[in-house]
């Protein structure tokens, strides 16, 4: 078995609100005005029209509109000195948003490079599956919501190698689906029945007709496993492990930053042959292995158990299916279109808010350069 490199780190609001490096004073330079400049990217399409973005720096602000592709270009007057530029996007009509807000603050060599903000939407509609069409809240907090203290929540993410302060949501390259699935058939020495592999792909073509998507597809155990000189990246190795004692299953996703890159799956054989009572077993942990972790924030198919059973369902529901479809847009928005800031700058918006009233008076007075 290959080297595992477990990362699920918790996303602490606390450290949020903070850009590349440690702050430092920002001034003009040759009496050259700092701008401020990048555009916003609305995860899952969408109007930015009526969007603002507002810049401050120490005790001047400027603010503007974006343009019809989202882009700004904030001019702070010269001698501007401050520990950091503050960045804070929202809609102008703040009476029916349709994104989070987002707040970040640059350090001054952060400033001059162009600031994509990928804009998390407050609610999304389905694309695909079961539930094509329906509309769903997705407020973000309670997709990291874990459901105890300790505990992480349904969105895993992971700081961004070389440039700290984003974070990155982890999940599967796009291009790897569908994932080879193979069951081992060799080294536990347990043998896999044909009643047991009925089992569990009836299971997972339920969750693939629940999202609309091919997710995985059957592989030879040969062409599946790890080797020594490493090992394919899109795998999930199913066991049935006879130690496993009251426990009925444990998903897992082994990831190297925030791309996952294998899947390993243990189950108790007893409990996959008992489906009234352990209900969605394979779905519950095939989400595990996907990359998504426990809640008690929504009705769900990965609610844990322990903490909120009554939440437990045995499919995706509408939410799951939302909030799977919102992190993977968000992923692609940062993978294919240099999206820079997401998840970090919602949740900071969320922790610590601006005064709605004091931003407007700010757009209303703005010093004269």
């Amino acid at each position: 078995m290959p080297s595992k490199r477990w990362i699920v780190p918790a996303v602490s609001l606390l450290t949020l609100f903070t850009g590349a490096g440690s702050p430092r004073a920002i001034a003009a330079q040759d009496g050259a005005p700092v701008v401020v400049s990048g555009r916003v990217i609305p995860a899952g399409g969408g109007e930015v029209r009526g969007v603002r973005v507002i810049a401050r720096a120490g005790a001047r602000a400027d603010s503007a509109r974006v343009d019809s592709a989202g882009g700004f270009a904030l001019p702070l007057a010269p001698g501007s000195a401050a520990d950091a530029v503050e960045l804070w996007v929202d809609a102008v009509d703040s009476v029916a948003p349709a994104f989070h807000p987002a707040r970040l603050r640059l350090a001054r060599r952060d400033v001059a490079r162009e600031q994509e903000i990928v804009l998390v939407p407050l609610r999304w509609t389905i694309r695909g599956g079961r539930y094509d069409g329906r509309t769903v809240d997705v407020p973000l907090a309670r997709a990291f919501a874990g459901a105890c203290k300790a505990c992480g929540g349904f969105f895993r993410g992971s700081s961004a190698r070389g440039d700290s302060g984003r974070t990155v949501l982890r999940g599967w390259p796009a291009e790897r689906f569908p994932l080879r699935v193979a069951f081992d058939r060799e080294w536990n020495g347990e043998k896999v029945t044909a009643g047991d592999s009925v089992s569990f792909w009836r299971e997972a073509a339920e969750l693939e007709e629940t999202f609309g998507a091919d997710l995985f597809r059957p592989a030879r155990f040969p062409d599946a496993v790890p080797t020594s000189g490493g090992g394919p990246d899109d795998v999930i190795l199913v066991w049935f492990d006879p130690r496993m004692h009251g426990i009925a299953g444990l998903g897992t996703a082994v990831s190297d930053g925030d791309d996952i890159e294998y899947g390993d799956l243990r189950l108790n054989r007893a409990a996959l042959r008992e489906s009234e009572t352990y209900p969605g077993l394979v779905a519950h942990e095939l989400m595990h292995t996907l990359g998504f972790g426990h809640t008690c924030a929504w009705r769900s198919v990965v609610a844990d158990v322990r903490r909120c059973p009554r939440l437990r369902a045995p499919m995706p529901t509408e939410e799951d299916v939302a909030y799977v479809q919102l992190a993977a847009a968000i992923r692609a928005l940062q993978r294919e279109r240099r999206g820079r800031w997401s998840v970090e700058a919602a949740l900071a918006a969320i922790a610590a808010p601006w005064d709605r009233g004091l931003a407007a008076r700010w757009t209303e007075s703005l010093p004269v350069p």
